[in-house]
């Protein structure tokens, strides 16, 4: 059935490239109450409690091709799994890969933030050494929080977030107060907060590896470039017959759907994932790539395929945290503390 699957996805692919409220009452505080508490703050703050639930943070840029700096091609291009705030294990594979800043470049694959002890200690190194990096979910969660907390929810204290958590009326259902991306969101100076949101949904790194390309979790295979979602290049696993999902127990890998891609396009005219450009945000589609690096896929673990290189090897639950080098695919790890107390899980 899976061979069938793939081939079915596989010839459907190709052929589409070419052709109110929860009346919650919780803390002790009622829907009423939060509503005339936030329209009295809307005389400091300018936001009503519909500003607060309607508000939508930024998107990241959806693909970024950055140049080596000064035309310098370095010695070696070094990818890294995702660290959820893991800074020793960080530091131990920087140590162990003998890294030297200028002349070899780190490509951090997402998830930098959220789950381990020292999200920002993640961040600051990451940006010292002048790493490149796409943006994971969690990364992308702790953006969101800053945007609001910049913006309607400036202001606004825990105690009235929750409140506004409990009554329904945060603008994303992932908003959780007790959860770590809140603090760390608050905490960020204002370079580190820059730098975070920074990063694009997708990397493609200069010449000469322009067959490779970055994501956090994975591309929907019967898509060009221009029409990926950011949302779904931070979050699929899985591909089912009505779409990208976040879940490993529907469908199959994305990375599966890819690979049976390529195996169909190989030996075609160059460059067969594009389509005619029309304008330059479709130039995004002459990018010229065959191979695909991620992470976000802790539950499957580390993934080397032919076409696919998946690096998050669980270094937050107790596993390894992976780079992967080019030139020469060569893989280097180091062990992990199980920081998270959990076994990894989907959409998470």
């Amino acid at each position: 059935m899976l061979t069938v699957f793939l081939v079915f996805y596989s010839l459907t692919y190709v052929s589409s490239f070419y052709a109110e409220h929860n009346n919650n009452n919780s803390a002790g505080r009622s829907l009423f109450n939060v509503r005339n508490l936030h329209h009295i703050r809307a005389e400091e703050t300018g936001s009503s409690t519909e500003d607060i639930k309607s508000f939508r943070a930024s998107d990241p840029t959806l693909l970024v091709q950055p140049e080596f700096e000064a035309g310098d091609e370095p010695s070696r291009i070094i990818f890294i799994g995702d660290i959820h705030g893991c800074i020793d294990q960080f530091n131990n594979l920087l140590d162990e890969l003998q890294f030297q800043q200028g002349k070899d470049q780190i490509v951090l694959v997402g998830d930098l933030v959220a789950k381990g002890p020292e999200s920002l200690a993640v961040v600051q190194k990451a940006s010292s050494i002048g790493a490149w990096c796409v943006r994971g979910n969690h990364d992308d969660r702790v953006i969101r929080w800053r945007e609001f907390l910049d913006g309607p929810g400036k202001g606004l204290s825990t105690e009235e977030i929750s409140a506004l958590e409990d009554s329904g009326d945060l603008p994303y259902p992932d908003f959780k107060v007790n959860k770590e991306h809140y603090t760390i969101a608050g905490q960020l100076t204002v370079d580190e907060f820059a730098f975070l949101k920074s990063f694009p949904a997708i990397m493609a790194p200069p010449p000469p590896y322009t067959e490779w390309i970055v994501v956090h979790a994975g591309l929907e295979s019967n898509k060009p470039i221009s029409n990926q979602t950011t949302d779904t290049c931070m979050t699929i696993r899985n591909v089912t017959p009505t779409g990208p999902s976040s879940s490993t127990d529907v469908g199959v890998g994305w990375f599966d759907i890819w690979a049976a891609k390529m195996a169909v396009v190989e030996g075609l005219p160059p460059n067969p994932l594009t389509s005619s450009p029309t304008s330059t945000e479709e130039n995004f589609n002459n990018i010229n790539f065959n191979k695909i690096i991620y992470g976000h896929d802790a539950s499957r673990g580390l993934q080397i395929h032919n076409y696919t290189k998946g690096l998050d090897s669980r270094c937050v639950y107790g596993g390894n945290l992976t780079a992967f080098i080019l030139p020469g695919e060569e893989l280097v790890s180091v062990g992990c503390i199980d920081y998270d107390g959990a076994a990894p899980k989907d959409g998470d």
